[in-house]
């Protein structure tokens, strides 16, 4: 990274610049470290391997960034002048410089420099990067659609033999450690709003996940995953050993099918959830929506953008610190990808096959 890099970091439009001083993947990998981070890493220096530079951009791409090639082009008299104006000790052997330029190849955007300045060619790559960054909020997203990213809450601290609290009980170190990994993936995506669970592991992986940004997280009750609240504290070997096979099902993570009075039914659970998430069209049309809740919340609106049963259904995964994609609508539920990793969410939907 040149020394320059901390003061243009330091202006409004972010970006930071790399010398090829390391190898040319290793400078990429760094580029997209920065791109992760939020930054417009520009990257300054020779390339000869063009088909490289080719199979980077489809590289880039698949990270949700654009690798935009920019070749400076000039006369050879230009280049004899610029080179005639450095220090002695700096200067190309002219014939080398004629040998270069003879088989020098352009690739994607050709931007002259003949009579630049350095600051000058600087805001010319600034303007054409600027031309390739389109606004994607209003390409992508209807004004009566919602574009929602699910985020599953990352792995919760159990407490050890005892029911848990779902108000207290927050993440594992584990947990934690996912939260944060969805950082880079929050900031490509870019929400409008930040909906969270009230239950203690939603609400800090929200928390940790948006820290940095400027965003509020909207916490509801409506997402709650759906739990006995009236076993809290109670031993598991009593749970197990009061409740039988209903007692295997509730701490084996399926209690779909166990119905206990006093506490939410499973039906109730299920349409206070659709409830919500078919508010959201009417509310945040035309919006990004990052939502961090449950699996059963999940389960339901897979259910509804599928059109299928799932009650009882645990089978297809949707890891902690993981994401889904859809597109709600007044009309549908599109389900767009599942258990995607933070480094798969992209700011588009062409997400391929779900």
């Amino acid at each position: 990274m040149s020394n320059d890099s901390v003061r243009y970091m330091a202006q409004p439009r972010d970006f930071t610049t790399f010398t090829l001083e390391a190898s040319e993947r290793a400078c990429l990998d760094l580029a997209i470290s920065y791109c992760d981070s939020g930054f417009l890493p520009i990257l300054d220096g020779v390339y000869e391997d063009v088909e490289f530079l080719e199979s980077q951009a489809l590289r880039f791409d698949r990270r949700g960034c654009k690798l935009i090639t920019i070749s400076l082009t000039a006369e050879m008299a230009d280049l004899v002048e610029r080179n005639n104006l450095r220090d002695p000790l700096q200067r190309m052997d002219e014939a080398r410089l004629q040998q270069l330029h003879s088989s020098y190849q352009v690739v994607g955007y050709p931007l002259p420099i003949r009579g630049k300045l350095p600051e000058e060619v600087c805001d010319d790559i600034l303007d054409i990067i600027e031309q390739e960054r389109p606004d994607k909020r209003e390409t992508l997203i209807g004004e009566d659609e919602v574009d929602l990213l699910f985020m599953r809450h990352g792995a919760p601290d159990y407490p050890a033999g005892v029911y848990p609290d779902p108000f207290t009980m927050g993440l594992s170190a584990r947990g934690r450690a996912e939260a944060r990994a969805a950082q880079p993936a929050i900031r490509r995506f870019a929400p409008d709003v930040v909906i969270s669970s009230d239950f203690a592991r939603a609400v800090e992986t929200a928390e940790l996940a948006t820290a940095g940004t400027e965003l509020k997280t909207e916490v509801n009750e409506a997402l709650r995953e759906r739990v006995f609240l009236q076993l809290v504290g109670k031993e598991v070997s009593a749970i197990l050993a009061e409740m039988g096979a209903d007692g295997q099902s509730i701490m084996g993570g399926n209690s779909d099918a166990v119905e206990l009075a006093q506490d939410e039914s499973y039906a109730d659970a299920r349409e206070r959830v659709l409830d919500f998430f078919g508010s959201l069209p009417a509310r945040y049309g035309g919006k990004r929506v990052l939502v961090v809740g449950h699996g059963g919340p999940h389960q339901w609106l897979v259910e509804q953008a599928l059109g299928v049963d799932l009650k009882g259904v645990r089978r297809y995964r949707w890891d902690t610190g993981s994401f889904s994609r859809f597109t709600l609508t007044a009309r549908e539920t599109r389900l767009e990808a599942m258990n995607l990793g933070p480094s798969a969410v992209v700011p588009g939907r062409d997400l391929g096959a779900v």
